[in-house]
């Protein structure tokens, strides 16, 4: 395909994602409102000193990356996860299926639109940790920062739209998306930290996505951290996934209700 020709229906359908995005407040409302309730909750167990690796840090400086983790993967992942698939049980997706649109343009505007939504989400949650939490990314963390930020968001967007090809219908959209990341965020540095947790656990969580991304996260506002050169393999593993997520997608993916 010559991407170049398509370029404008690209742009153009980046820009009908966003229209329809806005015309749907509750979902962007509740894309906002679960991170500010994690930071409301961060605010009153107080902000005392933890450990990390390199040194002590306050535990919003620990704990903020992890909750960014979390946002983003429920704005990316579980987000497109659920709407795609009630979108193909109503018959949206197969109206599109009727245009001249492709499959690929399609797909790269979903993962584009959404990794724009996950970064200005992350980037609300970096202002209120920088004036609530006085927590702020060093600035030898910020290439890491965006670079983690842009590359797990279009990872996890287009996990999300491989997933629907395993969901029947809409019904099922939520436990099956929730049973198959929630386990996942619990072993992998997201809810709870996992440092005390056995070597095996941790070796299994590292071959996901979820862990590599929390984990880069914490990096990037870690005062300690290199920037860059540290755990190259964090972003290695992640673009294994987003190359085996688009993968599947185009192999996979249907416009029209599973029968």
């Amino acid at each position: 395909m010559n991407f170049k020709k398509h370029l404008p229906l690209f742009l153009k359908q980046i820009v009908y994602e966003s229209k329809s995005y806005r015309r749907n407040p509750a979902a962007a409302f509740f894309t906002l409102v679960f991170p500010l309730l994690f930071l409301f909750m961060l605010r009153i167990f107080g902000n005392d000193s933890v450990e990390i690796d390199g040194g002590t840090v306050s535990r919003a400086t620990k704990y903020i990356p992890m909750i960014t983790a979390f946002s983003v993967i429920g704005s990316s992942y579980t987000g497109i996860a659920m709407t795609l698939t009630i979108n193909r049980d109503i018959g949206v997706l197969k109206r599109y299926k009727g245009t001249p649109l492709p499959l690929i343009i399609f797909l790269l505007s979903k993962i584009a639109h959404n990794t724009i939504v996950s970064f200005a989400l992350a980037v609300i949650i970096a202002a209120i940790a920088f004036t609530v939490f006085d927590v702020a990314l060093p600035n030898n963390s910020i290439p890491a920062f965006l670079l983690t930020m842009i590359l797990g968001a279009a990872t996890f967007t287009t996990l999300g739209i491989a997933f629907t090809s395993l969901i029947p219908n809409s019904d099922a959209a939520a436990p099956m998306v929730n049973a198959s990341i929630i386990p996942l965020m619990f072993i992998s540095d997201v809810f709870i930290p996992m440092d005390s947790a056995p070597n095996w656990l941790n070796g299994i969580a590292q071959i996901f996505p979820v862990r590599p991304f929390s984990l880069s996260l914490q990096e990037a506002y870690s005062p300690f951290s290199t920037g860059l050169t540290e755990n190259p393999e964090n972003y290695l593993i992640l673009l294994a996934w987003l190359m085996l997520g688009l993968a599947t997608s185009l192999k996979f993916f249907s416009w029209e209700p599973r029968k």
